[in-house]
């Protein structure tokens, strides 16, 4: 990746930086990269200043300071502070985004001012560790300074121009219609609508409209997002590797093609999900049509298999590079934190499908996996498809449904069907286990559990009690295993959902506690001795402290979102969990209005009996294996000792019922009166509510 730009610092003036993120390859042929860099600054000199490039990006700086988003208050007023150390009081705000005058010989003083001979030129990479002599004085990090020779700056500032560098053309992406679409009787409280809902296809669509109690307005901007289900995409590890792969090749290979769409506010993703493939386009709605025609024109039928000459995306260079750069993610992931390691085993214990970071690596090390394993890969992968869609903001249904059909035309050939088969499901826990493994980083010295208990019963009602159980346990746990016990920095306590394909999710208790001096079993006992204690006391809540817990969950569930983004994330939520309650917010609250602290105590008593429903996950660290069964007996407590993740997924018992909803539910009215009844709610709660939410965390 490449990115460049001015930094402007009151102490020291300005600079301008070209950051490059370079390949293996690209490391080997360094002094090539910088010649191209100082290449294409003199072509600019040469060239000139251009003033249509000028006028483009004036309008694309007033585009964005015209519709700028909400900004987080602190790092906005941060940013004021800052400018008002460098800019007259009336540019304080817009200085960042002003073009006032096309000022041609300003333009090339800037334009002689980059000098190569000015430049600080910095290179960093792993494979410097241990050969360089200097020693930086506070963290004691290995540097090294060395003056560029002369010969070498004077190739950079006079040597031949690559004749493959060019200047820009014209952004074909940049927006000149900025209306919004009519609203057309359509509320700005009303729920998504479904526009299609045939064989193998779905689209629900919500046009953003300004209303009263919103925190924003409506803008000229558009969310799209299509979930592709498709069986083959996680079935295996090796297919869930290739999955990865393609999404990760397929955008390398749109790089260059959508940089315009990039710079013109507009942005797209591909990513793999469980069940298949999510792609997404977003930003200003007027040229939206155009980009996702152009990141899904070069999916499949573009392949010499389905009659095509071949796509951008099948690069034998450009395939080993992304390999590469997924196998150090992978490489890097294992030196995260302990407790993050125990999440994700407790994760993948739990699910059916779910693959270590040690599988997909020995996965990716196999000859086997190269390109034409990938090509036959993606021809599997959108064989048989089922496509469900959102469009979120200003657009109307017209626009949305043709959107819907730019995607499915580019699947041409592919088999629309149900999304069943091989679905995602939760492990249901009728005994209790204990998995313990080391940590894949040998260096870091901290040890790290995870106690899970989970709570078998599922719905609405189960998960606000569930959620409301762990709200009222986080600071007491806190203060006892952190603040008495000083078992370690890390502590908490909380609700955990775990989703499969289809709802209703499974909760549960999560209590996670690092630590760089109590081993895991000491850990697990803390861990195990504070729930029982708090299980046995909640029915002494004082009511006034137990309203108050209620008030912070209330407060948390009708949290009134502040951006159409947030909007967007909660409906896009309820789409790819195929749950389609739009008023589930409404649905909560109602749930916790009757919640008694007895309802809660035999929540918590029948939670943890005997520990029943529950998974301990033991990391340890500083090198250390966990000890043999006969070492671990006393430490069990009658627990079943996990030896092999793939045998406990295989064996009894199985899995919580997993199915698809015969039909979405029909939405409950969210017209004014029940917005204002809502928002009456939400007033009523406290102001101090921890981030416990009953569909899990949501920021």
């Amino acid at each position: 990746s490449l990115s460049a730009g001015a930094e402007t610092e009151a102490r020291y003036g300005a600079e301008f930086d070209v950051s490059v993120s370079l390949t293996q390859l690209g490391l080997e042929r360094v002094d090539e990269v910088l010649r191209l860099i100082f290449g294409y600054i003199r072509l600019l000199r040469t060239t000139g200043p251009q003033e249509w490039v000028w006028k483009e990006s004036k309008a694309l700086s007033e585009m964005h300071f015209r519709f700028k988003e909400k900004s987080d208050p602190v790092g906005y007023a941060v940013d004021l502070a800052s400018n008002m150390q460098i800019y007259p009081p009336q540019y304080v705000i817009a200085a960042p985004f002003a073009y006032e005058k096309y000022d041609p010989a300003l333009i090339e003083d800037l334009f002689r001012m980059l000098d190569p001979a000015k430049a600080d030129v910095f290179l960093c990479a792993r494979k410097f560790h241990g050969t360089l002599k200097m020693r930086e004085a506070v963290y004691g990090t290995e540097y090294e300074v060395a003056r560029v020779p002369s010969g070498t700056l004077d190739h950079w500032k006079d040597g031949k121009i690559d004749p493959d560098l060019h200047l820009v053309n014209p952004n074909p992406f940049v927006p000149s219609d900025f209306a919004l679409v009519p609203p057309h009787g359509r509320g700005a409280w009303d729920p998504p609508r479904k526009l299609v809902d045939r064989e193998g296809q779905r689209l629900w669509h919500k046009q953003d409209i300004d209303g009263e109690g919103k925190n924003w307005k409506a803008k000229p901007k558009l969310s799209v997002m299509f979930q592709v289900t498709t069986p083959v995409a996680s079935q295996t590890a090796r297919t869930a590797v290739l999955t990865q792969l393609f999404t990760m090749l397929y955008q390398d290979s749109l790089t260059l093609t959508t940089y315009d769409a990039t710079m013109a506010g507009l942005s797209w993703g591909l990513g793999k999900t469980d069940d298949g493939v999510t792609l997404s386009v977003g930003g200003y709605s007027h040229k939206l049509p155009r980009l996702l025609t152009q990141v899904t024109k070069g999916l499949v039928r573009c392949m010499a298999s389905a009659g095509g000459k071949g796509c951008a995306w099948e690069d034998e260079n450009r395939f080993q590079t992304i390999k590469d750069e997924l196998t150090r993610a992978l490489e890097n992931s294992k030196k995260g934190s302990p407790y993050q390691r125990a999440m994700e085993t407790t994760g993948r214990l739990l699910k059916k499908r779910s693959y270590s970071v040690d599988r997909m690596l020995y996965e990716l090390s196999l000859p086997t996996v190269n390109l034409d394993a990938l090509r036959d890969h993606v021809a599997k992968l959108f064989k048989e498809v089922h496509v469900e869609g959102l469009v979120h903001g200003n657009a109307g249904e017209g626009v949305a449904k043709n959107l819907l059909e730019v995607l499915v035309g580019s699947l041409k050939g592919a088999r629309m069907t149900s999304p069943d088969k091989d679905a995602q499901q939760v492990a249901w826990l009728q005994t209790a286990f204990v998995f313990a493994e080391p940590h894949t980083n040998s260096d870091d010295l901290n040890h790290a559990i995870e106690l899970y208990y989970q709570w078998p019963h599922r719905g609405i009602e189960n998960d606000v009690v569930a959620t409301l159980f762990a709200e009222m346990a986080a600071e007491p746990c806190f203060d006892q295993l952190r603040t008495k016990e000083q078992l370690g920095y890390i502590v908490a306590c909380r609700s955990r959902p775990i989703m499969g394909s289809y709802p209703p999710a499974v909760n549960g208790l999560s209590i996670i506690i690092q630590s760089s001096f109590k081993a895991p079993p000491d850990l697990d006992r803390s861990a195990r001795a504070f729930v029982d204690a708090f299980a046995a006391n909640v029915t002494n809540t004082p009511p006034g402290k137990f309203a108050a817990h209620k008030a912070a969950l209330r407060a948390q569930i009708m949290e009134k979102e502040k951006t159409v983004h947030e909007e967007t994330g909660r409906i896009w939520g309820e789409v790819t969990k195929r749950r389609y309650d739009w008023d589930r917010r409404g649905r909560l609250a109602e749930a916790l209005e009757p919640v008694t602290a007895d309802n809660v105590a035999d929540y918590a008593v029948k939670l943890t009996r005997g520990m029943k429903h529950s998974l301990g996950t033991w990391v340890y660290g500083k090198g250390m294996q966990p000890p043999e069964d006969a070492g671990m007996l006393r430490e069990l407590g009658g627990r079943t000792r996990i030896h092999s993740v793939s045998t406990f997924k295989n064996s009894p018992p199985h899995y919580f019922p997993s199915s698809r909803p015969k039909e979405p539910p029909a939405a409950r009215p969210s017209g004014s009166e029940s917005v204002k009844r809502l928002h009456s709610e939400a007033k009523k709660a406290t102001s101090g509510a921890n981030k416990a939410h009953p569909d899990g965390p949501t920021k």
